[in-house]
């Protein structure tokens, strides 16, 4: 019987110790969230899947964990139930950018170079958006399939070679690239990827993630910080062995502890040195702002099992100056040399500020504050959305003025982010909020702003554009994408785009990915607090690997009443050039020759290969014809070594480009054509046939002779004359551009006269269809 009270006694002295431990943890996580979320979705997870976690204690070298291991972790504990909580926000606290002075430099224009009378006459034509829709889904939602549990998700995710990885807090789930299907790779929350190397801490949990791809090392690397209470955090980093993540994959993960301080919004950028993490500093004590931070890990470092080589550069921000919120830039670029950190001035509205990273893969160190004068900015304002019933605190939050993400690209920085404007565009008295983004070129000398521009609604009941991303091919075409709400308009996804060839500053029109007409976003556990509810930190768009032409973006929408759905797009650039022309026209049967294929641009239509290093490339093929090789020349000029040996004669044959992307043009406008002279006069019909506007005319000239081509209508009147003068014996082959011509039957007839006065005369019909 004293053996049942014993154990009975024990057994209620651990039931009620671990009941006060529960009540302290939940206790811990309410009257803590303030201090450290700041920024920062606060969501505990169920911790009972923490028990079969394995740690690691030192951050420098490779914690090898099975992504089978965590995904049984998820299939055992079942979906890790959250308990969310909205994030508060570090970036409101911070108050300092309310009231910035202008950099008296600045213009206040909405674009530049400055917009002058005529300026609209050297915008793009088109007027549709340069890159259309492709493969699209929802990939993550707050509650429903693949739910990620938090407000906000922080909305992040990167494209592969075969797979997109969407990255948000609270889910990290796999889908193909080319269905836009779950593919059962990975599926798990953040809080479950990263607990191995989580500060081990009561309530600790994770936020702010970042994802790339890396063509160079064909890796991924997966960053994130955690948020222990009431500690410094951690900086998390996972980095898979190869290209493609599977079920057999075995991630590398690394941590750098921080000791002083919090770093929050960790941005990231990749070159072929090192990854450069930015982010701000703030006190443990007091919450307040501290500093800019930078840290650069070299990244020969982390391909194996380490030490890991991380140099933390310090503060950035010097007598109140320097970027705040530094973006790390990233560059595709094999050959870099320097890395760059960019972000927005901490003392000054109008002004970007650049870090350069000297040595980046050896002993990084920093330059001096580098400013960029741009047009005139501000902080933008709460966005009011169709549907809100929480009033002023119901209105969704845009943060601050801080960059969103940097990319380079062939000497040049692009980058955005949201601003205040008015029906102009421009700074003064704002209403709305528009996306401005920049081009800074001269990097290796003095930075200097090429053209930005603005994107937003000069309506009077205008929508709001913000949280916006952008970035830039390796044809030179750009693609931005960013938030659509407004008191009339309903929460959704957008994109504007523009051409290399597009004139500076200027964007083309903006379009609608998602298609929300009905929902409103009201959530109960998300009230909102201090006059909005928060959003986000920012969105992701990204070049495909593959190709170096195809935009994938990812953004966040109203997907349900009260719920919200990250939504990913592919947005595929134009086709290739119109085949047009072949230089020379003619080809006889049995060569083996170098020729031009010569294409029509229509509305940024082009020829692209995006050189070494990539898996796919422009391609070309010709019916009946062998092509040996294929070189690249400008978007509308490709050279080809071709081979006619055993070739048939035919009037044309079909050429088929194909770019990179797997877009198709083709056109028959290769013609075989017999060795020596011709035997005999022939005019060919002409091809195409109907045409619009533009069509190829052939002939066949046994001898010397003048030789006039000539187009009639129907009437018989002559409208067009082609050709008119002496021709050696051979074959020809001309155009003809039917401009100023109405549709309808014309007749084209060719008369020649030889040097001992044969003539031949013969008529043929074509048909012009616009």
């Amino acid at each position: 019987m004293k053996r049942y009270g014993l154990t009975l006694a024990i057994f209620i002295f651990l039931s009620l110790t671990y009941y006060c431990y529960l009540v302290t943890i939940n206790r811990n996580e309410v009257t803590k969230t303030k201090l450290y979320a700041a920024g920062d979705s606060v969501v505990y997870s169920n911790t009972e899947y923490l028990k079969d976690v394995r740690r690691s204690n030192d951050g420098n070298m490779a914690f090898e964990v099975p992504l089978s291991e965590i995904m049984e972790r998820e299939k055992k504990f079942g979906p890790l139930k959250s308990l969310q909580i909205p994030k508060q926000e570090r970036e409101k606290e911070y108050s300092d950018r309310d009231n910035l002075p202008q950099n008296p430099d600045s213009k206040e224009i909405s674009q530049y170079p400055e917009r002058t009378p005529n300026s609209h006459n050297h915008k793009s034509t088109n007027n549709d958006s340069p890159q259309t829709l492709g493969i699209n889904f929802n990939g993550v939602s707050l509650s429903g399939t693949n739910p990620s549990g938090y407000y906000p998700p922080d909305v992040m995710g990167e494209v592969g070679p075969a797979q997109y990885i969407i990255h948000v807090n609270g889910r990290i789930v796999s889908f193909s690239k080319s269905t836009g299907l779950v593919d059962g790779a990975i599926n798990t929350t953040t809080n479950n990827f990263f607990a191995g190397i989580m500060t081990n801490s009561p309530g600790t949990y994770t936020t702010d993630p970042r994802i790339r791809y890396d063509r160079l090392t064909k890796k991924w690397y997966l960053l994130m910080i955690d948020v222990p209470q009431p500690l410094a955090n951690r900086v998390l980093l996972a980095v898979s062995p190869d290209s493609i993540i599977t079920s057999s994959t075995v991630f590398r993960f690394f941590f750098y502890q921080q000791s002083k301080a919090f770093l929050d919004y960790p941005t990231l950028g990749l070159d072929a040195n090192a990854l450069y993490i930015g982010g701000n500093l703030y006190d443990l004590s007091t919450d307040e702002f501290v500093n800019s931070n930078a840290l650069v890990i070299k990244k020969s470092s982390i391909q194996g099992t380490g030490p890991m080589v991380i140099t933390d550069l310090g503060g950035l921000i010097i007598n109140n100056s320097g970027p705040f919120t530094p973006q790390g830039v990233d560059n595709p670029d094999p050959n870099a040399t320097e890395g760059y950190f960019i972000g927005v001035d901490k003392g000054s509205f109008g002004t970007l500020m650049i870090r350069r990273v000297l040595n980046p893969g050896g002993t990084p160190s920093l330059s001096p504050n580098i400013p960029v004068t741009v047009p005139t900015t501000s902080k933008p304002l709460k966005v009011p959305h169709l549907g809100n019933t929480g009033g002023e605190n119901g209105r969704l939050d845009a943060l601050d003025d801080k960059l969103f993400m940097a990319q380079m690209r062939n000497g040049s920085i692009w980058t955005v982010h949201n601003i205040g404007v008015n029906s102009s565009g421009t700074t003064s008295n704002p209403t709305r909020n528009g996306s401005r983004w920049y081009q800074v070129s001269n990097l290796n000398s003095t930075p200097a702003l090429i053209q930005s521009g603005t994107v937003f609604d000069n309506s009077t009941n205008a929508a709001n554009y913000w949280l916006p991303t952008i970035a830039t091919s390796g044809q030179g075409h750009s693609a931005m994408v960013y938030c659509i709400a407004g008191a009339n308009t309903r929460i959704n996804m957008g994109s504007v785009g523009r051409l290399s060839s597009d004139a500076l500053g200027t964007m083309q029109t903006p379009f609608t990915i998602t298609n929300n007409t009905s929902f409103a976003y009201n959530p109960p556990a998300d009230p909102g607090t201090a006059g909005s509810r928060r959003w986000g930190d920012y969105s992701c768009i990204r070049v495909d690997p593959n190709d170096d032409m195809t935009f994938w973006a990812i953004h966040q929408w109203c997907n349900g009443e009260n719920n919200y759905g990250v939504y990913v797009a592919e947005l595929k650039a134009p086709p290739p050039a119109t085949p047009y022309e072949i230089s020379p026209p003619n080809v006889s049967i049995g060569s083996n020759i170098s020729v031009n294929l010569i294409g029509k641009s229509i509305n940024g239509s082009g020829f692209f290969d995006p050189g070494s290093g990539f898996t796919n490339h422009l391609k070309v093929a010709i019916d009946g014809v062998i092509v040996n090789s294929v070189s690249y020349i400008n978007d509308t000029t490709i050279n080809l070594n071709v081979n006619t040996e055993g070739a048939v004669r035919n009037s044309t044959r079909l050429v088929t480009v194909t770019n990179p992307d797997g877009q198709i043009s083709s056109a028959s406008i290769f013609k075989i054509v017999p060795s020596g002279t011709p035997d005999k006069f022939v005019l060919w019909q002409n091809y195409p046939n109907p045409f619009n506007p533009t069509t190829k005319i052939d002939f066949d000239l046994p001898e010397n002779a003048n030789v006039s081509i000539k187009i009639y209508d129907i009437s018989g009147k002559q409208v067009a004359e082609v050709l008119n003068e002496n021709k050696q014996a051979g074959y020809y082959s001309y155009p003809f551009i039917a401009n100023g011509l109405s549709s309808g039957l014309y007749f084209y007839s060719i008369k020649a006269v030889t040097e001992n006065g044969t003539i031949y005369i013969s008529v043929k019909k074509m048909m012009l269809i616009k």
